[in-house]
C-alpha cells in the first residue's frame, strides 16, 4: 500500500512540473475586426403630401310624403287544455271575441284526444263532422272569424263532453 501512494506522490509531482515549464507560451493571434463603412442614405421629403379622401353619401329620393307602416294587430288566442285526469280546462263554454284563435292542446300522454264539430256551422271551423284526433303534446288551432255559438263535443277516447265556443263581437 505503501508503494502505490509513493508512485501516486510522484504522479502528483510530476504532473505538477509538467505545467510550470521556464518557457513563455506563445501569444495567440486574435484576428481584429475590420470596420466596414456604411453608406449614409438620405431620404427626401415627399413632394406631395397624403390627401385625405372624404366619401359623402346623398340619399336622392323624391320628396315623398311618408306614410305610416301599419302595424299587424296580434291575434287573441285563447287556450283548451285537455288533461290526464280527464278534464277540460277551463271549462266546456269558452267566451271569446271574434278573430281570436282557439287553440286546444293536449297535456295527457296517456292518449290522444279529439273534437267533433256537431253541426254545420261548426264544421266548418273544424272540415269536417268527424273526430279531429290531437295527439299528446300536439295542438289544434281554429281562428273564429264569425259572431255565434259553436257547438263541439270531446271524444272518443275521453268521457264525450258537450262543449261551446261563444264568439262575441
Amino acid at each position: 500500500m505503501k508503494k502505490l501512494l509513493v508512485v501516486l506522490a510522484i504522479l502528483f509531482i510530476g504532473i505538477l512540473l509538467a505545467g510550470c515549464t521556464s518557457q513563455p507560451a506563445a501569444p495567440v493571434a486574435t484576428p481584429v475586426p475590420t470596420a466596414v463603412p456604411t453608406p449614409v442614405v438620405t431620404v427626401p421629403p415627399t413632394p406631395v403630401p397624403t390627401k385625405e379622401v372624404v366619401v359623402v353619401v346623398v340619399n336622392k329620393t323624391a320628396n315623398v310624403t311618408a306614410t305610416p307602416t301599419a302595424t299587424p294587430t296580434p291575434v287573441p288566442t285563447y287556450v283548451i287544455t285537455f288533461t290526464r285526469d280527464l278534464n277540460i280546462i277551463p271549462g266546456s263554454t269558452t267566451y271569446v271575441k271574434v278573430g281570436t284563435k282557439v287553440i286546444w292542446a293536449n297535456m295527457d300522454d296517456l292518449k290522444p284526444h279529439s273534437v267533433q264539430a256537431i253541426d254545420s256551422q261548426t264544421q266548418k271551423y273544424f272540415g269536417s263532422t268527424e273526430y279531429v284526433d290531437i295527439p299528446y303534446g300536439k295542438t289544434l288551432e281554429v281562428t273564429f272569424d264569425k259572431v255565434g255559438a259553436y257547438d263541439y263535443t270531446t271524444g272518443p277516447f275521453q268521457p264525450q263532453e258537450l262543449a261551446k265556443i261563444i264568439v262575441t263581437a
